[in-house]
């Protein structure tokens, strides 16, 4: 739809949706509320995109589709301070507030955890989680007061500018922080898997993702992408699951193609990354060299047989001149 030439807030039109956004979009959005919808009702799935790539300008790139969440995996991604704090303010700059910040933090890097954290990181993802204690010990450094005992910044608000909050009585952002920022266990290891009912038990986590990569590893599992899963992995699978059912925690994960989204949303995943920006990129260059590379052969092959065509065409006309020529010098009227 195009303008009229109103100011922009009289055509809503352009305006975008953003439900679950804070006050000020350097702070967290709502993931908790986020998540509990979806688990209420699938159709609000969240569905978002897997970012590796340590760059600002992808992430911009990624948020103007306005994904419900991008997922910035900063334990395997190599993100420093200055590149992972701008890639959250953009993904939610960028998208006018629509799309979540989820953070994958190693597991002891406190740096990059206060880093995102004070950027508006909405969910935290706390790999390789072994036991309820790795929970606490992360609880006490990602809420403040009385939950916990996250420093305050003074650098993330400048007073009667950017310190509105949805909550009342919350000049710092404080209580924004402790109602919308969420924690999701990742289990990967045999540890993991043995103290899952633990985990899942507790109030400080709001959801669980598998990670199943390393626990393979980890449970001597041979584990391929290209084959049917070995039958130790289905058991742990359906135990993660179960467990995920029993205590009511929403899942969080990746969905490779979309033929396995029905199957995910039945085991209760409510939070699916659909697009991997590194994935992506590497498709999109196979396959544009994949399509070049048959255009090309396609082309020379036609031309190589029309090729042979005109030659053959050249030898006839050749050989009919010759054969005349023959002709008449024997008295003879050449053939037609």
């Amino acid at each position: 739809m195009s303008g009229n030439g109103k100011p922009f807030p009289q055509q809503p039109q352009f305006h975008t949706t953003a439900e679950h956004r804070a006050a000020v979009l350097t702070y967290p959005g709502n993931l908790r509320e986020a998540l509990r919808q979806a688990k209420e009702d699938p159709k609000k799935t969240l569905l978002g995109v897997a970012q590796g790539i340590p760059s600002v300008f992808v992430t911009k790139v990624m948020a103007s589709a306005k994904p419900d969440f991008i997922w910035m995996d900063v334990e395997h991604g190599i993100f420093d301070r200055s590149t992972l704090y701008d890639a959250i303010h953009a993904a939610q700059h960028h998208s006018e507030g629509k799309t979540l910040v989820v953070c994958r933090i190693p597991k002891h890097d406190e740096v990059s955890l206060t880093t995102a954290l004070d950027a508006g990181a909405a969910g935290l993802v706390l790999p390789h989680t072994d036991c309820a204690q790795d929970v606490r010990d992360k609880v006490k450094d990602i809420f403040y007061p009385p939950l916990g005992q996250r420093s305050f910044s003074p650098w993330t608000f400048t007073p009667g500018i950017s310190n509105q909050s949805l909550y009342e009585g919350d000049e710092w952002n404080m209580k924004n922080s402790n109602n919308h920022i969420c924690i999701i266990a990742q289990i990967e290891s045999v540890e993991g898997m043995k103290n899952l009912d633990e985990i899942a038990a507790m109030p400080e986590v709001d959801g669980l993702m598998f990670g199943p990569g390393d626990f393979s590893a980890d449970a001597g599992i041979n584990f391929s992408l290209a084959a049917p899963p070995p039958q130790a992995f289905i058991d742990a699978m359906t135990k993660f699951v179960t467990t995920a059912h029993k205590y009511g925690k929403p899942l969080f994960g990746a969905a490779q193609n979309p033929a396995m989204i029905p199957m995910m949303l039945q085991q209760g995943y409510v939070a699916l990354a659909v697009s991997f920006d590194v994935w992506g990129v590497a498709n999109m260059v196979k396959n544009g060299m994949d399509e070049a590379r048959v255009i090309i052969e396609q082309n020379v092959d036609a031309a190589n047989e029309n090729g042979a065509a005109e030659a053959a065409d050249s030898v006839k006309a050749t050989n009919g001149s010759a054969n005349g020529a023959v002709e008449v010098v024997a008295g003879r009227a050449p053939s037609s």
